[in-house]
Parts: structure tokens; sequence; C-alpha cells
């Protein structure tokens, strides 16, 4: 993937730019916090702390950096990292990118970032001709359910995945046309 994601994306209070790998150990916390803030109720904080060591820790970060056509983002207001995306493309389908990653603290929720967040993620895969855009959600994780419906997305199929050592993510599979 290139293109306009290379590129910082400015307003008046958000600005959204990819990451560097000095920045991988800070997007490691954030992911840590905005976790155990907003996941437990909805898995145990053993599958948290399991989840985020598979997914968001430094080195998995940056083994994801190097696969051809990822791109982790970050969403800032002014020096503080407030939120994170990763993208890239599906691996069975050429024409489909998958949004691995979209978390925002919890304490920016509600005020339209996570919105203007979405829509450069969705101008950037446009940008790149992606016909489709597709992510797993816990089905559990209502508050993030609903906010992808607004934002356009669709419920295309339920999955259970085992994550090993017990755990499970029972999550749906959501997808949002690019047309």
């Amino acid at each position: 993937m290139t293109g306009s994601a290379s590129v910082p994306i400015l307003d008046s209070e958000l600005t959204i730019e990819p990451v560097g790998i000095e920045q991988l150990q800070a997007i490691s916390e954030l992911a840590h916090h905005i976790w155990h803030l907003h996941y437990p109720g909805i898995i145990s904080r053993a599958q948290i702390d399991y989840m985020l060591d598979q997914r968001y820790s430094p080195s998995h970060l940056a083994e994801t950096l190097d696969r051809r056509g990822s791109r982790l983002l970050v969403a800032r207001r002014g020096r503080n990292a407030m939120g994170f995306a990763l993208l890239a493309p599906a691996e069975d389908a050429s024409d489909e990118v998958n949004l691995h990653a979209f978390y925002l603290h919890p304490d920016h929720h509600g005020r339209g970032f996570g919105r203007r967040f979405m829509d450069h993620l969705v101008t950037y895969a446009r940008s790149e001709h992606y016909r489709d855009m597709t992510l797993n959600v816990n089905r559990l994780n209502i508050k993030a359910i609903n906010f992808y419906f607004r934002v356009g997305f669709t419920i295309r199929s339920a999955v259970d995945i085992n994550l090993g050592r017990g755990f499970m993510a029972n999550d749906f599979i959501m997808v949002r046309d690019l047309a």
C-alpha cells in the first residue's frame, strides 16, 4: 500500500500519520491502556493480556510493519496519541483490505474523532483501489459494533476462532463497500 497515507492528515484537532519503528513502544503502551479500559466485561483479563502480547508487543508490531502492504497509523491530538489503526491487504481477496485494529482511547469517544479517523482510512483504501474493507469485532463489543454500523459496515458472518491457551474469539466479520 502506498499513496495518501504516507502524508499526514491534519485538521484543527486531529493528525493521522504512519507509525515509524521508533513509535512501536508507544503504540504498544497505548494498546494496553485502551484494552484494559475497554475490554473488561467483554473478555477476561487473562485473555486481554494474552491477546495484547500476541498482537501488540513492540516485536509483533515490528513484524507487522515488515509485511507487504501493511499500514500502521496513529491518530493524535497535538502531540498526544489517542488511537491507532492497522490495515493490511486481505490474504484471500486482492480487492479487499482488512482493518486489523481500530482503537481510540475512551476519553475521545463520542466527539467525532473516530468517524474522522475512519473516514481517513476509507479514503486511503479507496485510493488504493480496494473494493471492500473488512474487520473482526467481538460479538459482545456492542459499543464498537454500533459505531461500525454508523460508519457503513454490515455484518457478513459470525466466526469462532481458537486463539490458543483455551481462548476463543467469538467475532462478527463486518464489511464496508468502498465503491
